[in-house]
């Protein structure tokens, strides 16, 4: 038997094959030149610079009469390659600005910044001041285009060519003169207190540079100091028969502590006078402890040689204070006192607290108040200085009291003077950690500049009434940062930032606070730039405003340099070329601030609260005005198992690997619309767990949009005359409504910002609606009805409306998918806009006439698919038992029992598509068919009425066309391609 080429199908006939007439060029299949693969290489990028640079140039030249948008960029580190995290939010981003542009015709104001006072070269001890900062603007600078490039392969819509960068001379101008507000505002003064510290970038550190560590070891101990004080050893012998003896020294204060290394630094042990005291007893060497009441058990389950002396032995804490104490171990016999604190506690340690005012904000406050040596036992570099600690600590002299040696060789000290009670080497807490250096930090303290904050924390709470949070966690979160903040240190110990504009008395160390001198200054810095500050000179004068030029020599200038959340604060002096107008505007500057969750603590923060500072006018009437309107906040990207990404763990997965694919994890290609895709996928409020899984169903997605795309576009190549919707066929107007119901939604979901619900709703859409019902249903019609029939224009004159609608709905997150088929859009329809941005606003292009909203023809096809969903579990069970293989073999037949019904009147109603709704050759309604080939016959109920189906063959042959059993003889035409071909 030979095989005929070019036939539909070859069948044996004895000894001869018949050819069959080939009718695959009578069909109307789809025909498109978009491609069923992701752009690469070149097409790629000119797809990413069409819908991104050269779309912002556009909307920004075009934008008369048209509203502005201002999402206003926080700033990255200009510091090492990009990772998903910015990918997550610089995309988040993009999709807002899109859809501003798309749905509100609004023009995007979008300047990307970098924050550059990264102290990177900090370490380069062996430079010069000047060197550094030459060296960190060349790094950073570096960076900056490093970090621009890969944003770009973002697809991200922004003023790439002048982005607002922190280290650039007109922003640290800005930045001085928002400084110089705080001063004319009487919100600045220099304090010597204790401070978080950062031994090892050797600088003051605020709240938000902190990064808490919940897994922290320290080393824990209970001291005991020997009490001085005769008056106590006589009551307790007199009144309580207690062999106490001062020659003995054998009362003791119990303390506790996990800084052993601030012990040289003690100057106190503070109680509280309203909690009860008592003693405990050493029954072997005859010392008697002072415990709280309520720590008693406590502590005696840390020593089985201690137990307790009765309950009749009670102090108050005001009986206990002015007692005085040594410290054994110091050598020098100084007497320090016992005081009260209200922040003792009964419900940890010993109820007694070792103070340090040095090294400790509320021991600082207590210090200050009792006339204690507030002078820090450390230095810089975290290493004990000789002069400020007790002879007997002499010997840790320059040792660093972070290294787990030093705390060993005090607690050492310590012991052999006889002062340990009891060591807890693994005490597990969380503390602060310098969140560039990776390393616990210290309190010190140190001379520093402070903002107060509880002047103006008042009117910036009342700001915050006014903006909106997503999520709406945020509106107690950022208020709640805020009512709990008295103070900001800003100055730093670094020489790469914006110095403070401060010079200083030579030999007194004082500081010239002077509004004119500041002033003065910046203006100098202004004409010559900060970098010149940090030239050596041992004559100022050219500094120093005309009552200070002859004594130039007298002064020097000041070396610190400002907060980087200060430099990144002031950043919404950007958004206004009116720096003075800014300062005192009435209305927030910009419409969006998006950043991670941990920005409420830190941009946020310190972005509103330099607002507030520079809007004041001389100490008073401050604006209740934020920066922002609205803040949009992100949670952080994690792997699979939901863990931080980093190196050491080998869990990395970079921007750049989501896009090419391959690699360790293995990964599907994305190109940039799947990275994008998965960033509106996900629920970023909260974190983000990403791995290999998570990728491949985006990469399915995104496969699926195309094929979607592909199909739409294959259909309307040569659609020309639509059809009225009054004319539509049911099907065609049910589509419609469920298009215009999914437009209305999403548009919706778009304005909440709610983009993973946009997606899931265009995918349920596309999945259920489309390819499972509309499509399914309406190919048979698309492909061999007469090319301008007026059914089959019908579908098309759907196909287009959804067209668009999926092109302006996915836009915002697929610009380059969506530019692809706007181009051949363009083709098809002589569109002049080159780009789907560009319409002029969604009502103008993309809306949905709201006629097209049919609750009524809704209703009908619920009931009408909830019958083929019965009749399909009939047909499935005659597939499985081998009777057809194809739905088009059978025909169903529908009848009612007694009085017609709803479902039998939609029925009828829809008596001409019937066939196509359940894809059988034949559809009916009425009496069911006797004694057929065979049949599957069953009862079912559909909205409470009782429907009877028939499934039976279907009398005709296969037409060759169209491939239903309508024909009257095999392989010939049925009636319908019959008149389509040959009339």
């Amino acid at each position: 038997m030979l095989r005929c080429i070019g036939s539909v199908r070859s069948l044996s006939t004895g000894p001869r094959c018949l050819q069959k007439v080939n009718y695959s060029n009578t069909l109307h299949l789809p025909k498109t030149s978009f491609g069923p693969k992701i752009p690469k290489n070149e097409a790629r990028d000119e797809l990413i610079k069409t819908t991104s640079q050269d779309l912002y140039e556009w909307q920004v030249k075009n934008k008369e009469n048209r509203p502005s948008f201002t999402l206003h960029d926080g700033p990255p580190y200009a510091n090492g390659d990009l990772h998903l995290g910015h990918a997550l939010n610089k995309i988040l981003k993009d999709i807002i600005n899109r859809f501003e542009l798309i749905h509100n015709n609004s023009v995007i104001n979008y300047r990307p910044g970098w924050d550059c006072h990264e102290p990177t070269l900090e370490s380069a001890t062996k430079l010069s001041a000047s060197e550094i900062r030459a060296a960190c603007r060349q790094l950073a600078n570096k960076e900056i285009d490093s970090q621009r490039n890969q944003f770009k392969e973002f697809a991200i819509m922004a003023d790439f060519d002048n982005p607002y960068i922190t280290m650039s001379h007109d922003y640290e101008i800005n930045q001085l003169r928002v400084f110089k507000k705080l001063m004319e505002n009487g919100l600045l003064s220099r304090q010597l207190k204790p401070v978080w510290w950062g031994c090892e970038t050797e600088t003051a550190l605020a709240e938000a540079e902190l990064e808490y560590n919940n897994d922290h070891k320290s080393v824990a101990i209970h001291v005991k100091f020997p009490v001085v004080s005769s008056v106590i050893y006589q009551t307790l012998r007199d009144n309580f028969k207690i062999g106490v003896n001062e020659q003995d020294l054998n009362l003791k204060l119990l303390i506790w502590t996990s800084t052993p290394w601030t012990i040289p630094a003690n100057r106190a042990v503070c109680v509280n006078n309203d909690l009860d005291y008592t003693l405990v007893h050493n029954k072997i060497t005859n010392e008697y402890l002072f415990v709280g009441v309520p720590l008693v058990n406590e502590v005696l389950a840390l020593n089985d040689n201690f137990e307790s002396v009765g309950e009749s032995v009670i102090f108050r804490g005001n009986d206990l204070v002015g007692l005085e104490y040594i410290n054994p171990a110091s050598k020098d016999g100084v007497h320090h006192p016992v005081i009260h604190g209200s922040h003792v506690v009964s419900s940890a340690g010993s109820g007694l607290v070792h103070t340090a005012p040095a090294h400790g904000g509320e021991d600082f406050i207590i210090g200050k108040n009792h006339g204690l040596d507030v002078r820090s036992s450390v230095n810089g570099q975290g290493r004990y200085i000789a002069d400020n600690i007790p002879v007997g600590f002499h010997s840790l002299a320059k040792h660093k009291v972070t290294d787990s040696e030093t705390i060993r060789k005090c607690i050492g000290i310590l012991d052999e003077n006889g002062m340990i009670f009891n060591i807890n080497k693994t005490f597990k807490h969380s503390y602060p950690y310098d969140w560039r250096s990776k390393t616990p930090v210290i309190q010190r303290s140190t001379p520093q500049w402070f903002v107060n904050v509880e002047k103006i924390k008042p009117t910036a709470i009342e700001a915050l009434e006014k903006v909106k949070f997503y999520p709406e966690s945020g509106k107690n979160r950022l208020p709640s940062f805020i009512r709990n903040r008295n103070e900001w240190c800003i100055s730093r110990q670094r020489t790469w930032g914006v110095p403070l504009p401060i010079v200083y008395n030579r030999n007194s160390g004082e500081p010239v606070e002077d509004i004119e001198t500041v002033d003065y200054i910046i203006h100098r810095m202004d004409e010559f730039g900060t970098d010149e500050w940090f030239s050596s000179e041992d004559d100022i004068s050219r500094w120093l405003p005309e009552e200070y030029k002859s004594s130039g020599k007298e002064y020097v200038k000041g070396q610190d340099t400002m907060d980087v959340w200060f430099d990144s604060g002031t950043s919404w002096t950007t958004l206004n070329k009116d720096i003075e107008s800014s300062f005192r505007s009435e209305t927030p500057l910009a419409n969006i601030y998006l950043e991670g969750s941990d920005q409420h603590r830190g941009w946020f923060q310190s972005s509103l609260l330099n607002k507030i500072i520079a809007s004041g006018v001389n100490g008073n009437d401050f604006l209740p005005v934020a920066p922002f309107t609205k803040i949009i906040t992100h949670g952080f990207t994690l792997d699979s198992k939901n863990e931080k990404m980093s190196k050491s763990k080998g869990n990395i997965i970079s921007p750049r690997h989501a896009i090419e694919g391959g690699g360790k994890p293995l990964l599907p290609a994305l190109g940039t619309d799947g990275l994008r895709l998965w960033v509106a996928s996900s629920n970023y409020n909260a974190d983000v767990s990403v791995g290999s899984e998570v990728l491949s169903r985006v990469f399915e997605n995104m496969k699926k949009l195309r094929v979607t795309f592909k199909y739409l576009l294959g259909n309307l190549n040569d659609f020309r005359e639509p059809v009225d919707y009054n004319n539509l066929n049911p099907l065609d107007k049910y589509a419609l409504s469920k298009l215009y119901k999914l437009e209305t939604s999403c548009i919706e979901h778009y304005k909440e910002h709610n983009f993973s619900r946009v997606v899931s709703e265009v995918n349920h859409h596309m999945n259920v609606i489309l390819s499972s019902l509309y499509f399914d249903i309406s190919k048979d019609c698309l492909y061999t009805d007469s090319k301008n029939s007026v059914r089959r224009r019908s579908i098309q004159t759907v196909l287009k409306e959804i067209l668009r609608v999926y092109i302006g709905l996915l836009a915002p997150i697929q610009p380059i998918l969506t530019q692809e088929v706007w181009e051949e859009y363009r083709r098809f329809f002589d569109v002049k806009e080159s780009s789907p941005f560009m319409v002029g606003g969604w009502h103008n292009f993309y809306k949905l006439q709201d006629q097209f909203l049919n609750e009524q023809i809704e209703s009908e096809f619920q009931l009408i698919w909830e019958l083929r969903d019965q009749v399909y579990k009939q047909m499935e069970q005659l597939r499985l038992d081998g009777i057809y293989k194809n739905k088009l073999e059978t025909q169903v037949n529908i009848a009612f029992n007694g009085e017609k019904t709803k479902l039998e009147d939609i029925l009828r109603a829809h008596a001409l598509f019937l066939d196509d709704y359940f894809l059988v050759s034949k559809a009916t309604v009425g009496q069911l068919e006797a004694d057929p080939k065979y049949e599957s016959k069953t009862t079912v109920e559909v909205n409470g009425e009782s429907v009877n189906i028939q499934i039976s063959p279907s009398p005709g042959a296969k037409c060759p066309r169209c491939w239903k059993f309508t024909s009257v003889v095999e392989d010939k035409l049925c009636q319908k391609c019959d008149t389509v071909v040959n009339h």
